[in-house]
């Protein structure tokens, strides 16, 4: 089956499939429930990766996530796709670190720079493994202590790089800081343990998963999104075989889950609504080529360099501008820049969705400023 879609239709139709249409309203979803649909939510941030849960549900708070990675143990966060920091469902952690663990836990150029290359590395990762089995939780400071002992420089660097690699390797897993220091533990003490699957299988299930949240998409943002080789991405595409569907693109072609159709045709004839979305968020992470949903003449007012990707103004699944959270003496307020005048329409919506994140972040009322950006008309 071959199918086609606008550019107007596909951002609709990522926007159904992300959570950002109008089914947040009077729709009940968890917090895990979120991350396990986006399969995982970013969280080099913390703040912002709350934001991209409470974007998506309706009545959620932060202490609604708080409370799922914590007493609940629902939600883990660890290090797994593209080797950095998410947040995952339980039931996802293991097998996700298990497929992108071996890749990305592997000793490179910056670990010979560190001085925890070859033999001094395993070892390092062995003494946080039994440290932490020894003695429960520890915080990075009390890591490092314990690694200096076994030749670890602590004054730079090296711990952060043996904690990732360990959790790479599903040795352990980040604690909420509770606004202290942030704490790890075994994964095997705080997460069930699961069956294993077999590496080509979850590459599949993989696929299957970021198609039911992302597409329509192509093997090319499968791989940018996940981190899996390019070949490997191709492979587990190509398995999934007649569940696909092709959709012909502005510009290119794209596939669904060929269950996926009938939502999409539901989808590409409803506007969407306003979103305020937080840095690093999973629409923008989400493809190879952000053009469908981000005109290039304002990608650089997103990417802010160093890999930072700044908070977004979507509307109607198209980013329309960038948002600041500004603390002050009272009251707080919100900053936006908009690559466009908004409608009167939009800055109703705009409010609406700032006392949103205003209860979401139990902030208080805020103030909201907005311009559009230098040399927009």
């Amino acid at each position: 089956m071959s199918a086609g879609l606008s550019g107007e239709g596909l951002r609709r139709a990522r926007a159904r499939a992300q959570l950002l249409d109008a089914s947040r309203e009077g729709t009940v979803r968890s917090a895990t429930a979120v991350v396990s649909t986006l399969v995982g939510v970013q969280a080099q941030d913390p703040a912002a990766a709350a934001l991209a849960v409470g974007a998506r549900a309706s009545g959620l708070a932060t202490g609604d996530v708080d409370a799922a990675l914590g007493d609940e143990r629902s939600l883990v966060l660890t290090w797994s796709l593209r080797g950095t920091r998410h947040l995952h469902a339980g039931s996802d952690v293991r097998w996700l670190v298990a497929l992108l663990g071996p890749k990305f836990a592997r000793p490179g150029r910056r670990a010979e720079q560190l001085g925890i290359a070859g033999d001094i590395g395993d070892n390092a990762v062995r003494v946080v493994r039994d440290e932490l089995a020894s003695g429960g939780p520890l915080t990075r400071p009390e890591v490092k202590e314990r690694l200096a002992v076994h030749g670890v420089d602590p004054s730079g660097q090296a711990a952060i790089h043996v904690l990732h690699r360990a959790a790479l390797e599903g040795i352990l897993c980040v604690l909420p800081s509770s606004g202290g220091e942030e704490r790890y533990v075994l994964l095997n003490d705080w997460v069930a343990a699961a069956p294993a699957i077999d590496p080509d299988r979850a590459a599949v299930l993989l696929a299957r998963r970021y198609l039911a949240s992302f597409g329509p998409a192509s093997p090319a943002d499968f791989a940018a999104w996940s981190g899996l080789a390019a070949g490997v991405a191709r492979r587990a595409w190509a398995e999934l075989g007649a569940e696909l569907t092709e959709v012909s693109i502005p510009g290119g072609t794209s596939w669904l889950l060929a269950d996926q159709w009938a939502d999409v045709e539901a989808a590409v004839h409803e506007s969407g609504p306003l979103r305020l979305l937080g840095g690093f968020d999973s629409l923008l992470l989400g493809y190879a080529d952000r053009s469908g949903f981000l005109d290039p003449a304002h990608s650089e007012r997103v990417n802010a360099g160093g890999g930072i990707i700044r908070p977004t103004v979507v509307v109607d699944g198209e980013v329309v501008g960038t948002w600041a959270y500004r603390r002050s003496r009272r009251p707080d307020r919100v900053e936006v820049e908009t690559f466009r005048p908004l409608r009167d329409d939009e800055t109703e919506a705009l409010e609406q969705e700032v006392v949103d994140v205003s209860r979401f972040l139990g902030t208080g009322p805020l103030t909201t400023d907005v311009s559009v950006a230098s040399g927009e008309t």
